[in-house]
């Protein structure tokens, strides 16, 4: 592992720009007042138009594995997050234009979640790859906090210097350039592109379908997550400070989880998802039925120990159900899931009639709960396991 390590740190570089579209969210009303005749909704859509742009990307990139190396792909999606989140800095009198950045921005960053993995994939195996899986949720985490921390330093005086946070990306650009060893681009895929997207998806495990609708429970639950805390606790009492610091702190739950999923996997063994939809559960509990700064701090470590458990796991096992052709279909497939769970969560909890807030919560809680249970009952990532220890078998022999 130590002779891989530089080439983790390659890989792993890209994971610090996942969640830097959150930067921009803190300085929407600084943004509003620069631009008084344009309605706040609009304003408001540079913290979430980002999604558009991954979305576009996630659609595309199973295309583009067949046109680029992986690497390349890497090195394109660093180069629009970078492009598009310094454009801002010089050019920031039209608010389209802003706006127009951060679907570029999300376009880098929605290539950079598909094809992370797939490199992931391409150059770890076994625990090893599960260890460094299980990092790369960490390292979303720790980018999350350096570019809220930091931009909104930068930003503190003129909204418009946090768009020199992105600044960053050009030292992992260099990082992946000369960390990431350059693969073989596929020969003559250009013209059996589409044969060979419906082959992949013929060939797949049944499992591989099971555990992308894991995906998407697990992206309702931490969208309600997401969505409804800051409602839960204003209903306590508390306001947005007392909301960002359990949260910031909480976040060291899921950072000490990450880089410590190796050990982890040594108790839960295969259970690992089931465990940490556990962790979850746990976490809504914490900070619905409690009143207590120390509990909705530990609600919030719960909710990194699950979110790291379940998604660092979930690519892993992808990644021993599907082959090097069929992965970035997959991650593609489990990308596209995860997002549209995103979208549709305030509007499935409404459909059946649940409020914001502490019902929202409640259901949160429940919907873990039982997809645990369900899980430990099935006995899921025992069956995913023999299937990759019978392709073991079958290509030993």
């Amino acid at each position: 592992m130590k002779k891989k390590l530089s080439l983790a740190v390659g890989i792993l570089s890209m994971n610090l720009l996942l969640m830097s579209s959150s930067v921009v969210g803190a300085a929407i009303a600084a943004i509003a007042e620069s631009f008084p005749d344009e309605a706040i909704t609009k304003v408001q859509m540079l913290s979430t138009i980002p999604q558009l742009g991954q979305l576009v990307a996630t659609l595309l990139f199973t295309w583009l594995t067949y046109i680029l190396t992986r690497k390349n792909v890497g090195l394109l999606a660093v180069g629009f997050v970078m492009v598009s989140g310094l454009l801002p800095v010089f050019f920031n009198s039209s608010l389209n234009i802003i706006l127009a950045c951060m679907v570029a921005l999300g376009f880098g960053i929605g290539l950079i979640s598909n094809v992370g993995p797939v490199l992931l994939q391409e150059h770890f195996d076994g625990e090893e790859r599960a260890s460094v899986m299980g990092w790369a949720v960490g390292v979303n985490n720790i980018g999350m906090m350096a570019f809220t921390g930091i931009g909104g330093v930068l930003g503190g005086v003129d909204w418009r210097n946090l768009f020199w946070i992105y600044g960053i990306a050009v030292i992992i650009f260099i990082l992946v350039f000369f960390l990431v060893p350059q693969d073989v681009r596929s020969q003559g895929l250009e013209k059996k592109t589409q044969q060979s997207f419906m082959q992949s998806v013929k060939g797949l495990s049944g499992y591989v379908y099971i555990i992308i609708g894991i995906t998407f429970i697990m992206s309702l639950g931490l969208m309600t997550f997401m969505a409804n805390q800051s409602l839960l606790l204003a209903g306590k009492g508390y306001g947005t400070a007392y909301t960002a610091m359990v949260s910031a702190i909480g976040n060291v739950g899921g950072i000490l989880t990450a880089f410590s999923l190796k050990y982890i996997r040594k108790m839960t063994k295969t259970d690992t998802i089931a465990w940490g939809f556990v962790a979850f559960a746990l976490s809504y509990v914490c900070i619905a039925f409690f009143d207590n700064i120390s509990l909705h701090i530990l609600g919030n470590m719960f909710s990194g120990v699950g979110i790291v458990m379940v998604n660092a796991t979930i690519p892993y096992e992808l990644s021993i159900l599907a082959d090097h052709k069929q992965f970035p279909v997959v991650i593609a497939m489990n990308t596209l899931m995860s997002s549209v769970a995103g979208v549709l969560s305030p509007i499935i909890l409404a459909a059946i009639g649940v409020t914001a807030g502490q019902q929202s919560f409640i259901a949160g809680m429940i919907i873990c709960s039982v997809t645990a249970v369900v899980l430990l009952i099935t006995r899921l990532g025992s069956r995913v396991e023999k299937i990759h220890q019978t392709k073991v078998i079958a290509e030993k022999a």
